[in-house]
């Protein structure tokens, strides 16, 4: 049996990662006929195919599907020996805030990585509401935090705003809910004060919709059970929906995109806050969809 190379295993999995050889390559930092040799030879030491090539994408194969797994795996153990092995090891505590949708889009296996990686690293890690998460970042109570905020909105304090994505805002609720045009919008929102709260409300007085609050609640657990539960709408992101709720098209007027953001801390430069500040903006950044 041939030896499966880590190389030829990581390019591999960015390309995947990345959709495609060119931000395959671009997270890499090699050219991409490098990376474009590299999948071959790959291919080659396998005797299979693992990616289906056309001029608009690059999907995996049936085979291709069953080495990535394996290739995760073999990649974290690597990265893994070579940081427990390495003469510096990392040391020393971040405080990390979270939004409660990115905290259950599978930040905790993030972090757990992270943490197996840096075992002497102190992670505190704080799930709140996005505006709070803010405040904490511009007072210094926080040294990095994952959040939503509205578009091209300035950051105070000197805190650093790195964008991640921009992500369209829907609204949703049960396949079985039906609401009658004369009544009131049953509404289901987080607690103010609330960026989606004030988008949904500003959005249906716009058009003159009456409305009234179903449920508010702090809990994103507590809004995803109320919406299966038929109790009223809501709005969520598209990029971790459930897929059993349903997407209302063309019912009601259109949101705004939101902006996932990565903030730090004024004066924030600590070996240990960059590493987990790349780790949290690689994983945002090819982590996969539920939709």
């Amino acid at each position: 049996m041939p030896d499966l190379e880590i190389d030829l295993l990581r390019a591999f999995v960015a390309v995947v990662d990345g959709g495609g050889f060119t931000r395959g390559a671009e997270r890499l930092h090699r050219t991409q006929s490098t990376v474009s040799q590299q999948i071959k030879r790959l291919e080659e030491r396998l005797a299979t195919p693992l990616l289906a090539r056309n001029t608009r994408s690059v999907t995996l194969t049936e085979r291709g599907e069953l080495l990535l797994g394996y290739a995760r795996r073999l990649l974290a153990l690597n990265d893994e020996a070579l940081s427990a092995l390495a003469e510096t090891r990392l040391q020393g505590k971040v405080r990390l805030g979270s939004a409660q949708e990115v905290a259950d889009g599978g930040l905790a296996d993030m972090l757990a990585h992270f943490a197996r990686l840096h075992p002497e690293v102190a992670l505190e890690v704080r799930v709140d509401a996005n505006l709070k998460l803010r405040d904490e970042v511009e007072r210094g109570e926080l040294d990095l935090a994952v959040l939503f905020q509205e578009p091209g909105e300035p950051p105070n304090g000197g805190i650093g705003c790195e964008l991640i994505e921009r992500l369209r805002r829907v609204w949703v609720a049960s396949p079985e809910l039906t609401i009658a045009d004369d009544e009131p919008l049953p509404l289901v929102l987080s607690n103010g004060p609330c960026i989606f709260r004030n988008s949904v409300l500003g959005a249906l007085d716009a058009i003159g919709r009456p409305w009234r609050i179903a449920l508010s609640t702090p809990s994103l657990a507590g809004m995803r059970a109320a919406l299966r539960a038929g109790l009223g709408i809501g709005v969520r992101t598209e990029r971790w929906l459930e897929p059993d709720l349903r997407v209302l098209k063309g019912e009601l007027p259109p949101l705004p995109e939101v902006e996932l953001v990565l903030l730090s801390a004024s004066g924030t430069r600590a070996e240990v806050v960059e590493r987990l500040r790349a780790a949290l903006r690689d994983s945002l950044t090819h982590s996969p969809r539920l939709t």
